[in-house]
């Protein structure tokens, strides 16, 4: 019974997804520390925005349940297919969120506990509750939460919000759309029957492919902020400048072609595309010529 109750918690925390939030927030604190980080720090990054995520996770299962009932995706998740009860679910994420919360500031800083907290509440009440059935918007908007895990781990070693933490808050927020969007296009059908307004049920498959496309070359562009002020060394720029470029040769036969098989080419490289970018710009510090 409580193996079961443990794989039933773990499945409410989304674990893939977490898994990438976490490993841009330790890219973060790698960059942001310019050297290895304190391992306590590091760890409680870890073991907190894992928590912090899952919490959250949980809670949006919990008030999405109908929603997930729908969806041929999701209604084998805990909550829809009644394996764990609504009340149930917010309870797991309340108390994740608030150990993580603790565990941030008693052993990071503070800071770093509140921004822990406030990416919770946007997932909770800005993209799930506010947008994410009301306007196409909700993944630009809502999108946020899923920016501040590297916010988090840079100021988890600053103790300060940094231009550093800035950026890479800002790099995911603009990742997050053209990857949710293309996901998107693989779901459309599921999205339509749930009466989520994500975008290719609101524009249609090619208005969403172009939004796709202009967000990738922006991400391009994007790449070079950090030399240009300043603060990041060539290896990044080009790394993530060409790790962009194939982003946006995947994305550009959606234009014409948003079969199956090319959203998902697009949508599982741009994975591997926020991953390979953090790590470029965690060992940028270390990289000759710097």
């Amino acid at each position: 019974m409580i193996a079961l109750r443990a794989r039933q918690i773990i499945a409410l925390s989304k674990p893939r997804i977490v898994v990438l939030l976490v490993f841009t927030a330790v890219c973060g604190m790698w960059r942001a520390a310019e050297g290895t980080p304190d391992w306590g720090v590091v760890m409680a990054v870890v073991v907190g925005g894992s928590l912090a995520a899952a919490g959250s996770n949980a809670i949006n299962q919990g008030l999405d349940a109908d929603i997930d009932a729908t969806m041929s995706r999701t209604r084998s998740r805990p909550v829809p297919s009644q394996q764990l009860t609504q009340g149930f679910a917010f309870l797991v994420g309340v108390v994740f969120i608030a150990a993580a919360v603790l565990l941030m500031g008693a052993v990071a800083n503070w800071l770093s506990a509140l921004l822990t907290l406030a990416a919770a509440l946007v997932y909770v009440f800005v993209y799930t509750m506010l947008l994410k059935r009301r306007s196409w918007n909700n993944i630009v908007i809502g999108g946020a939460a899923g920016a501040f895990p590297p916010l988090i781990g840079a100021a988890a070693v600053s103790g300060d919000i940094t231009a550093v933490g800035l950026y890479l808050f800002g790099f995911v927020f603009f990742w997050t759309p053209p990857h949710f969007w293309t996901l998107s296009l693989l779901l459309k059908d599921d999205y339509a029957a749930a009466s989520v307004p994500m975008l290719p049920t609101v524009a249609g498959e090619e208005a969403t492919s172009v939004q796709v496309i202009l967000y990738v070359a922006f991400l391009i562009v994007l790449a070079w902020l950090p030399f240009v002020a300043g603060y990041s060394g060539l290896f990044f720029s080009i790394s993530a400048t060409l790790l962009g470029v194939e982003w946006f040769r995947r994305s550009w036969p959606l234009l014409h072609d948003s079969s199956r098989p090319k959203a998902l080419s697009a949508y599982k490289y741009s994975l591997l595309y926020l991953a390979a970018v953090f790590l470029a710009l965690a060992v940028d510090p270390h990289i000759p010529g710097y």
